[in-house]
């Protein structure tokens, strides 16, 4: 029976629909995710003037370190910078992490730098050119805090998303599904027997090579917010953090704060210099509600270093000490001193400082 004219389209479509049917399923693959091409910017960030300067911008600095060329590095919010005995140079640019602030750098053994940004994982440096770790080559998160080189060349990153681990080639990474006390870490350290230790938001653990252990289940009581740490070959580990500067020497641990020698409770930063002697910075301000500065701890006396004694700001974020003995301290608001046991020199510009 011939088909009415009236109903040849719908004839058609209905014989289109048939043949669609009846073909094969094909499934588009899936778009492609979009990713970004460059980090988000860091808010916090803080650009400097000059790429060179004779002075060290005013910025806030979180870590120093010399290398075996005796020239001192600084991770601060402007980036890495770079004083060579005459010259501050910002090297952000040439490591590979432009506008994000820098807070942990490492010299390894090898001769490398690491840096640790905000927002922009890590970079190693060779002196020529850098090689960038973020998320996408493994590592834990893009915000590194601290970065530590073990006995075995291992190179940690304390990360806010648990801690890292680079053996040259593979990326590890360690949170609280695998023992880890929390996954904010701050500190990372290794005593003589060669066991890891990590600082936390949540406490401190240890980590032998297969399990991790909470520091706080031996020492009777929890741990909060743990900045600094060290392991001394004697077996003590000391570190501070929120409630002072602690001690543990495997049997007991001594806790030292503002009501028995410190000069602030809040303990960020953490050295034994070549004398076997502590020195530890205190963030102070408003936001902790005691002053800042610097602790000295001999053993038996506790010593103050402020501004009042040319120290130029009293937030201090970290301490180091350089190979001729010199005690370099880096602030919040008064870039960098250098203490040689009787005279201070500041190298922030007169007019950066207000005076």
């Amino acid at each position: 029976m011939p088909i009415p004219a009236s109903f040849a389209p719908l004839a058609r479509a209905l014989a289109v629909l048939l043949a669609v049917a009846s073909a094969p399923t094909q499934v588009a693959p899936p778009a492609a995710p979009s990713l970004p091409t460059t980090p988000p910017r860091d808010p916090y960030f803080q650009p400097t003037a000059a790429k060179s300067s004779a002075h060290i911008p005013v910025v806030i600095i979180r870590n120093i370190k010399e290398d075996r060329t005796g020239a001192v590095w600084f991770a601060t919010f402007a980036g890495p910078i770079k004083y060579d005995g005459k010259t501050f140079t910002n090297y952000a640019a040439e490591v590979g992490l432009p506008d994000t602030r820098i807070f942990s750098l490492l010299e390894t053994r090898s001769g490398a730098m690491w840096f640790g940004s905000i927002t922009g994982g890590a970079a190693r440096y060779d002196g020529k050119s850098f090689v960038k770790f973020t998320e996408a080559e493994g590592l834990a998160s893009n915000d590194v805090s601290w970065i530590f080189e073990d006995r075995d060349a291992h190179v940690w990153f304390a990360t806010n998303k648990g801690v890292s681990r680079h053996d040259g080639k593979v990326m590890t990474n360690f949170t609280t599904a695998d023992g880890l006390v929390h996954d904010s870490v701050y500190a990372i350290t290794q005593d003589a027997a060669g066991r890891l230790w990590f600082g936390t938001q949540g406490g401190v653990c240890s980590y032998d090579g297969k399990v991790f252990t909470d520091l706080a289940a031996r020492a009777g009581r929890p741990f909060v917010n743990v900045r600094a740490m060290v392991a001394l070959p004697s077996g003590e580990l000391w570190f501070g953090g929120q409630e002072g500067l602690f001690c543990d020497d495997g049997k007991q641990l001594k806790v030292f704060t503002k009501a028995n020698g410190l000069l602030a409770d809040f303990v960020g930063s953490l050295i034994v210099d070549r004398n076997g002697h502590l020195c530890m910075g205190h963030p102070g301000g408003a936001r902790h509600a005691q002053p800042g500065g610097v602790t000295r701890y001999d053993g038996k006396t506790f010593t103050h270093i402020t501004a009042e004694e040319a120290l130029g700001g009293n937030t201090v974020y970290c301490v180091h000490e350089d190979k001729a003995g010199n005690l370099w301290i880096g602030s919040v608001d008064a870039g960098a001193c250098r203490y040689d046991g009787k005279t201070f020199t500041r190298f922030a510009a007169p007019m950066a400082l207000g005076k």
